[in-house]
């Protein structure tokens, strides 16, 4: 796989992290829900929104981590490649 297409990769993976963040925005108590089952969807709503916050998390260590080896693939074949000698003037 190139390493341009790993860095898109890593990249979309960030990108999905903003959009786990707008659910988290939405996961709101708006008090539509009176009575005996006020206290368990507040509960609901409160752990989705911890597991959004944990998944977004995730979801930009792992989008960073992927482009940094994309990166260190680049510099490691750079390293690897012998230098190509001209046979221009001069020589």
């Amino acid at each position: 796989m190139p390493a341009e297409q790993v860095r898109a990769l890593g990249r979309s993976l960030t990108g999905r992290a903003g959009t786990v963040d707008d659910v988290r925005g939405r996961l709101v108590d708006d008090g539509d829900v009176d009575g005996p089952l006020r206290t368990p969807v507040e509960l609901l709503l409160d752990r989705h929104r911890l597991l959004a916050t944990a998944l977004a998390g995730e979801l930009r260590w792992l989008g960073s981590t992927v482009v940094g080896i994309a990166d260190a693939w680049v510099r490691l074949d750079a390293g690897l490649l012998l230098p190509v000698p001209h046979d221009g003037p001069g020589r």
